[in-house]
C-alpha cells in the first residue's frame, strides 16, 4: 500500500500491526481539515483491501491530540446538500475504521474535541493519558457532531452521557471520561501509551456496557425544561433540536446516524451557526493579537477598589509579581481577603493558593513603582486625581516602565497632560467584574509608544485577557456604544414606555440583562457622569440627579428603576406582543450601533471585526448574532 503521505507516517511492525502517527503538515497541532480527511479516507480504503493484523492509531505532534475539524472551511459550503455530499465520504471512512477486522486502538494525548473525538468513537479501543481532555463544542457554534459522534457516543455511553456531553460543549478529564465510558483505560503518561495499545490488541482493556436510562421520555423533558430556562429556541436552535435529535422512541446508532447529517446540514447555515462561528474566530484572532513577550514581570497597581483589587488578583493569578497601593489599608485588606477567595476557586489546591498570595503585595506607601515594569492606575475617575497620580508616578519609575489608566472614559491626551514623557502613557480599560469579563480595551493616542501598546496587549493575554487597540476619544469603543443605547431606553421610560417590556425586548433577543436593569446594574450615579462626557437628555440628566440626590441609584442602595434583592432586579417579566418586542429591540440598539459604525469610520478601532468584538466580550451583545454590525447588516439585507 501507499505509505508516503503528507500528514500521516505509517509503520507496519513484525507482528503486522499498523501504527498509524498524524502529524498535520504546517500547523502546530492537528486539524481534521478536508486534505487531512481526504488522505485519511484514502488510508482506510486501502487498509480494508488489505487489513493489518492490528491497528495504533497515535499523535506525532508535541501539543495536544486532535483540535477538530478546521471551522474556516465550514463557510465553503453554501447549501444543505454541499454539507451532506462532505459528510458522507467522511462517514465512509469512518465506517471502514469501524468495519476493519482487526483489532483497532487510539491513543490521546491531550486535547482531542469535535471531529476528533469522533473519530476515536470509530476505533474498539481508546487509551488516554491522564493530562487528556475530550468533548463535543459543536453546540457552542451551533451545531451538533456531524460525522457520526451523536450516534457512536450514544452506542458507547447510553443516553444520559451522550446527551450530556453533545448538549453542554463542554470538555471533560481522562477520569471523568473513564467513568462514563467514553474512553476505556488511562495512563499516567504520554510514555505509556504505545504499551497500553499493544494490551489493548491483544484483549487486555475492557470496554464497560453503555449505561441505561429508566425512563428515557422524562429524562429528555426534564432536560428540555433545563435548557428553556436559558436559551430561547429563536436565538439558539442547536440545543433545542439536539434533544429533539434523541427524543425518539426507538433510539438506536443506526437511528441516529440516519437523522444525524441532515440535521447538521440544516444547523450549519442557520443564522445562529454563522453567527456563532464568526464569534469563534473573532475570538481566535483576539486572542493571537495578546501573543507574545510583554517583558513585564512586576507591576504596580494604584487604587485597590473593587476594580484596582481584582486586576491586581488576577495579574498575581496569571503569574505576576504585584504590588498593590492605595492610602486605605482597609481597602488593601479587603482585595488581599478577595484575592485569596478568587485563588482558592480557580486554584483549588492549597500550596498553589500559598504561591499566589505571595506574588501579590500590599504597598500603601508605593514602594514597588521603582521596580515596576507597568502601572496600572485604577482610582477615582476623576481628571485631576488622576493627574496627580501619574505625575508623581513618573518621577519614580524606570524609564522603560509602561504608565497605564484604567479610565473607562476620560481621553489620554487630558491625563496625559500631567506629565513629563505622554509617549508612556497607554489605557487598559478592564471591564467589571475583572476575574470574569473577558475585554481590556488598550487605549493609545498619536504619541504613544508603539511597543507599549504592544506589551500591554502581551500582559492582556497573559491575564488570559482579549485586547483589542482603541484611540483614545471619550469612550473608547465600549462605553461610547453602550451609554446611548441605555439612555434611549431611559428617555422611553421617562416618555412613558414599560420599562420590563424594554428590558424582557432586549432580554429575548439575547442580551443577559435590558438596558432599564443595567442602568440600575452599573448605577445610576455612574450612568449619570458618563452621561454628562458622551451626551445626556436634559429629561435624563434631571431625572437621575433627583434619583441620586434620593439615594436611589440602583442595585448597591437597593432601589432604582427597579426594588432589588439578593442583587437581583424586582421586575414583573411580563409576556408580551412578539412584533412589539422586536421593534422594540432593534429602536433601542440602533444607536448602538450607529456608535460602532462612527468609531470604525473615525478610526477608533482598527475594523468592523473589532467594534462587533468589543461589543461581544465587553457588553456581552448576543454571540449568535455574530456582533452589532455583522447582526445589522444581515438583518438588513
Amino acid at each position: 500500500m501507499v505509505t508516503d503521505y503528507r500528514h500521516f507516517h505509517l509503520d507496519v511492525d513484525e507482528k503486522n500491526v499498523l501504527r498509524l502517527g498524524i502529524q498535520v503538515a504546517g500547523k502546530s497541532v492537528n486539524i481534521l481539515m478536508s486534505e487531512v480527511l481526504k488522505e485519511l479516507a484514502d488510508i482506510f480504503q486501502n487498509l480494508s483491501v488489505k487489513p493489518p493484523k492490528g491497528l495504533i492509531f497515535y499523535s506525532k505532534m508535541e501539543r495536544g491530540f486532535i483540535f477538530g475539524a478546521d471551522i474556516n472551511e465550514f463557510s465553503d459550503f453554501k447549501t444543505e446538500g454541499a454539507v451532506a455530499e462532505h459528510i458522507a465520504w467522511v462517514l465512509d471512512c469512518f465506517q471502514q475504521i469501524e468495519d476493519l477486522p482487526c483489532p483497532t486502538v487510539i491513543l490521546i494525548d491531550g486535547i482531542c474535541v469535535g471531529g476528533g473525538f469522533e473519530l476515536a468513537l470509530a476505533f474498539d479501543r481508546i487509551i488516554a493519558t491522564e493530562q487528556s481532555q475530550i468533548g463535543f463544542p459543536e453546540v457552542k457554534l451551533g451545531l451538533l457532531p456531524g460525522y457520526g459522534g451523536s450516534a457512536r457516543a450514544y452506542e458507547r455511553m447510553g443516553l444520559k452521557a451522550s446527551v450530556d456531553l453533545v448538549l453542554t460543549g463542554r470538555s471533560i478529564n481522562s477520569e471523568d471520561a473513564l467513568a462514563i465510558g467514553a474512553i476505556d483505560c488511562v495512563v499516567q503518561g504520554k510514555d505509556q501509551l504505545m504499551a497500553a495499545g499493544y494490551l489493548a490488541l491483544e484483549g487486555g482493556v475492557e470496554r464497560q456496557p453503555p449505561a441505561s436510562v429508566d425512563n428515557p421520555e422524562q429524562f429528555i423533558t426534564t432536560t428540555l425544561a433545563k435548557v428553556s430556562e436559558k436559551a430561547r429556541c429563536e436565538n439558539t436552535p442547536a440545543p433545542f433540536a439536539i434533544l429533539d435529535h434523541y427524543s425518539s422512541s426507538n433510539l438506536t446508532k443506526e437511528s441516529l446516524l440516519k437523522r444525524e447529517t441532515p440535521l447538521f446540514a440544516k444547523l450549519m447555515l442557520s443564522p445562529s451557526s454563522v453567527g456563532l462561528r464568526r464569534v469563534f474566530q473573532l475570538s481566535d484572532v483576539v486572542k493571537k493579537n495578546g501573543r507574545g513577550d510583554p517583558l513585564v514581570k512586576h507591576i504596580h497597581v494604584i487604587g485597590a477598589g473593587v476594580m484596582g483589587g481584582d486586576i491586581a488578583a488576577v495579574a498575581a493569578l496569571s503569574g505576576f509579581y504585584v504590588t498593590l497601593q492605595d492610602l486605605n489599608v482597609d481597602a488593601i485588606d479587603s482585595a488581599l481577603r478577595r484575592a485569596r477567595e478568587l485563588f482558592e476557586r480557580r486554584l483549588k489546591d492549597r500550596e498553589k493558593v500559598t504561591v499566589a498570595m505571595d506574588r501579590l503585595i500590599a504597598d500603601p506607601a508605593g514602594e514597588g513603582l521603582a521596580e515596576a515594569d507597568l502601572l496600572i492606575e485604577a482610582v477615582a475617575e476623576s481628571l485631576d486625581i488622576k493627574r496627580s497620580v501619574f505625575s508623581a508616578a513618573e518621577k519614580k519609575m524606570k524609564s522603560n516602565a509602561i504608565l497605564a489608566t484604567n479610565t473607562s472614559a476620560i481621553p489620554l491626551e487630558d491625563i496625559g497632560a500631567a506629565l513629563q514623557h505622554p509617549e508612556r502613557l497607554i489605557g487598559m480599560h478592564f471591564f467589571n467584574p475583572v476575574p470574569v469579563l473577558p475585554l481590556v480595551e488598550i487605549v493609545y493616542t498619536d504619541v504613544s509608544d508603539k511597543s507599549f501598546i504592544e506589551r500591554a496587549m502581551f500582559v492582556s493575554g497573559v491575564m488570559r485577557k482579549q485586547p483589542i487597540r482603541c484611540k483614545s476619544s471619550p469612550g473608547f469603543l465600549v462605553n461610547r456604544a453602550l451609554i446611548p443605547y441605555v439612555f434611549k431606553a431611559i428617555d422611553a421610560v421617562l416618555d412613558g414606555a414599560n420599562a420590563d417590556m424594554l428590558d424582557e425586548a432586549l432580554v429575548r433577543f439575547g442580551m443577559p440583562m435590558g438596558p432599564i436593569e443595567l442602568a440600575d446594574q452599573i448605577g445610576l450615579d455612574v450612568c449619570h457622569d458618563a452621561g454628562m462626557v458622551l451626551g445626556i437628555s436634559k429629561g435624563s440628566e434631571a431625572y437621575l440627579k433627583n434619583m441620586i440626590a434620593a439615594g436611589t441609584i440602583g442595585r448597591k442602595s437597593g432601589s432604582g428603576f427597579y426594588k432589588w434583592s439578593d442583587k437581583k432586579a424586582i421586575r414583573p417579566r411580563e409576556t408580551y406582543d412578539d412584533d412589539l418586542l422586536n421593534k422594540t429591540a432593534s429602536d433601542l440598539l440602533a444607536p448602538l450601533v450607529a456608535e460602532c459604525k462612527s468609531a470604525v469610520a473615525e478610526g477608533v478601532v482598527d475594523t468592523a471585526d473589532m467594534a462587533d468584538a468589543a461589543c461581544l466580550f465587553g457588553v456581552g451583545f448576543p454571540a449568535h448574532t455574530g456582533g452589532p454590525l455583522f447582526w445589522h447588516d444581515s438583518v438588513s439585507r
